[in-house]
């Protein structure tokens, strides 16, 4: 009687393997031999989920991307609402963070941007993805109706300008946490995004107050 194949199962086995791969030796060690060896499959088998290396480390951006909105996800289901809006923010915001092991292998996974090798079709798509989620952040510290469409670029240049900084701010500490672990712990990461975060939203304010 021939094997039934639980493909479901088996894509699973092979997001963990890829995970594996890229946690222990980053996106550039990333090849369709060594994520089916990782696997206990044959080569042949995985390309019947994956046909090249591009799809593998699409796939892991992918990943990456759906563990971050879980993460949201359910810090919005969570969070006090009697909370301050910074530390209700802060709670989405540092879902981007590689704060522990997990989330230093997603980050890892962002790695393969930088491969002349590799070109994600969706990359363009994924970075308007994350700006729009800052706009959002801005638009809660600033006290804003919610937006219409995140997505685009805001008539209101003061939330776009910071929606910008909040980008880049973030950006940055990821990588000062993946580069310098010592120096910037993440309770220290935590901490900067925090007054940073402070400091949009007293900003805000304070224009609120001249006009």
């Amino acid at each position: 009687m021939p094997k039934i194949v639980d493909h479901e199962e088996r894509r699973r086995a092979l997001a963990e393997a890829l995970w594996r791969v890229i946690a222990e030796s980053g996106p550039m060690a990333v090849s369709l031999r060594g994520v089916a060896a990782e696997a206990g499959l044959s080569t042949g088998a995985l390309r019947h989920y994956f046909q090249t290396r591009d799809d593998l480390l699409s796939f892991a951006l992918d990943l990456s991307e759906a563990r971050v909105i879980e993460r949201m996800r359910e810090h919005s289901e969570t969070f006090d609402p009697r909370a301050p809006v910074v530390d209700r923010v802060l709670g989405f915001a540092e879902q981007m963070l590689p704060l522990d092991e997990t989330r230093r292998a997603e980050y890892r996974a962002w790695e393969a941007t930088g491969d002349p090798d590799f070109l994600d079709p969706r990359l363009e798509e994924r970075w308007h993805q994350q700006r729009s989620l800052y706009r959002r952040l801005v638009a809660a510290l600033a006290d804003l109706p919610p937006l219409e469409d995140p997505t685009r670029v805001q008539p209101d240049p003061w939330l776009e300008t910071w929606s910008e900084y909040l980008h880049t701010f973030v950006d940055g500490i990821s990588l000062q946490l993946m580069t310098n672990p010592e120096q910037i712990t993440p309770e220290v990461a935590r901490s900067r995004l925090r007054a940073f975060l402070v400091h949009i939203e007293s900003l805000r304010a304070h224009d609120r107050g001249r006009d």
